[in-house]
């Protein structure tokens, strides 16, 4: 399902033709003068690149569709940092933007799942899982689950990583102060009360790009481990 899912996408994109050294040059210089179309054709050359990129970290517990999306991320950074004049091809300039790009994607989402070596599909295994709360394991990890998400593991507190009733009700109450979107994307990405979704899947239903929600997301954790760490000191520390 995943690797006809790909191809599918490297169809789609298949009409791009290779640029010459001439051509990269001259869209890197309108690119500085804040030319929008020339951006996206230097990023459009290059997506099959970012593809084959991408494969090199399969199995690392991201699916391959958010590995290369997050990789287009990577090569639009680049695209925008590029300077032709410096006799650098773009895929080169490129490669160090796209790996930074998907490594980082894997070390906040890689940890949420980790799929038996005889499931091959990340999505199918996603999709096996039942609906879960907030300190129920996520994939096939018995210690991840939405509070290691929100639990700062340098914390010097050992017993904060310790799943105790205040901790879980301060990721209860954490959860509540997301708005409706927010809440609509961490229920789905971290399978609260639902099955889990994958971001492609997300965008899908709620009709937004993958990076809208990839954003949603990232802001929703942002705010849930701020107001987790809030409740879990009122709860420690009562008010005498």
């Amino acid at each position: 399902m995943e690797e006809s899912a790909l191809n599918r996408y490297l169809d789609e994109i298949g009409h791009s033709s290779m640029l010459t050294d001439d051509e990269e040059r001259e869209l890197s210089r309108k690119i500085r003068e804040g030319d929008k179309q020339a951006l996206s054709k230097l990023v459009e050359a290059n997506l099959k690149f970012v593809v084959a990129v991408a494969r090199q970290y399969k199995g690392h517990g991201v699916a391959m569709e958010d590995l290369v999306s997050e990789g287009n991320i990577g090569l639009m950074k680049a695209a925008q940092k590029f300077d032709g004049n410096k006799g650098v091809r773009f895929v080169r300039f490129a490669v160090g933007h796209v790996r930074t790009q998907i490594e980082k994607a894997i070390d906040q989402q890689g940890g949420l799942y980790r799929v038996p070596k005889d499931v091959a599909d990340v999505t199918v295994a996603r999709q096996q899982s039942k609906a879960l709360s907030v300190d129920a394991p996520l994939g096939h990890r018995t210690n991840m689950s939405l509070l290691s998400v929100l639990i700062n593991p340098d914390a010097s507190q050992a017993d904060e990583r310790v799943h105790s009733e205040a901790i879980v009700e301060a990721a209860e109450f954490a959860l509540q102060s997301l708005d409706g979107r927010e809440s609509q994307v961490v229920n789905a990405f971290f399978g609260i009360n639902q099955e889990r979704e994958t971001m492609a899947e997300i965008a899908e239903d709620m009709e937004l790009k993958r990076e809208r929600v990839r954003q949603i997301r990232d802001k929703a954790v942002r705010k849930l481990r701020k107001a987790y760490r809030q409740k879990l000191m009122e709860l420690r520390n009562p008010a005498r």
